[in-house]
């Protein structure tokens, strides 16, 4: 369950028949290729059993403050509630809630500022992939 997603590890074979919808957003379509890249190794199913549906919010808190109420260290929340439901039925079989919590510096210069929350949310989608990715999985193994 912890290793490398390959040919041979259990769970790959049934990952490959799970058709992953879109994702609204710049952040949905990075989340959306995360997960490709994992449930698809020898490419995309022809018939899908299986359908993947995800959403992803994020807010981002100020953690620390100056005495001149300028944050210093924010913190990046990503929720991502998912479904896997099966394609001729339309049953959901599976639902959970993947949720990522990255903090990182405030930066007073501009590109620096968005590169670190830019970082954040890249590593907050990370997270979310391999988690989604590893719950589907195990939940696919359970299947008669």
């Amino acid at each position: 369950m912890y290793g490398n997603l390959g040919a041979n590890s259990i769970g790959s074979a049934e990952l490959q028949q799970v058709e992953i919808n879109g994702i609204k957003d710049r952040y949905g379509q990075k989340l959306r290729n995360l997960l490709i890249d994992r449930f698809y190794a020898d490419g995309r199913p022809a018939a899908p059993r299986y359908r993947l549906e995800t959403a992803l919010t994020a807010s981002e808190q100020k953690l620390s403050l100056q005495k001149d109420a300028t944050a210093t260290r924010a913190q990046l929340v990503v929720n991502a509630p998912y479904q896997l439901i099966d394609a001729a039925t339309g049953a959901i079989l599976f639902q959970a809630n993947a949720r990522s919590y990255i903090s990182y510096n405030v930066l007073e210069q501009q590109y620096g500022a968005l590169a670190t929350v830019e970082n954040a949310y890249d590593r907050a989608l990370l997270e979310i992939s391999n988690e989604i990715t590893t719950r589907v999985a195990a939940q696919l193994g359970r299947k008669p």
